[in-house]
């Protein structure tokens, strides 16, 4: 049995482990709630989105 290990927004997810923080510090951040974020999280972002996240870790 194959287990696939790869998941959505592992550039987004990798970015938080390596600033140490947690999704719903994230979402607080961006005024949503963790639930929101990690729907979103679970398919692949568009770039936008993807690049308002990412900006919000790099400038926590």
């Amino acid at each position: 049995m194959n287990i696939i290990t790869s998941r959505a927004n592992q550039e987004v997810r990798e970015a938080l482990h390596n600033k140490g923080m947690k999704q719903w510090e994230l979402a607080d951040m961006l005024g949503i709630s963790e639930f929101t974020l990690t729907r979103w999280l679970r398919k692949e972002l568009t770039e936008d989105k993807k690049e308002l996240l990412l900006k919000a870790i790099n400038e926590a």
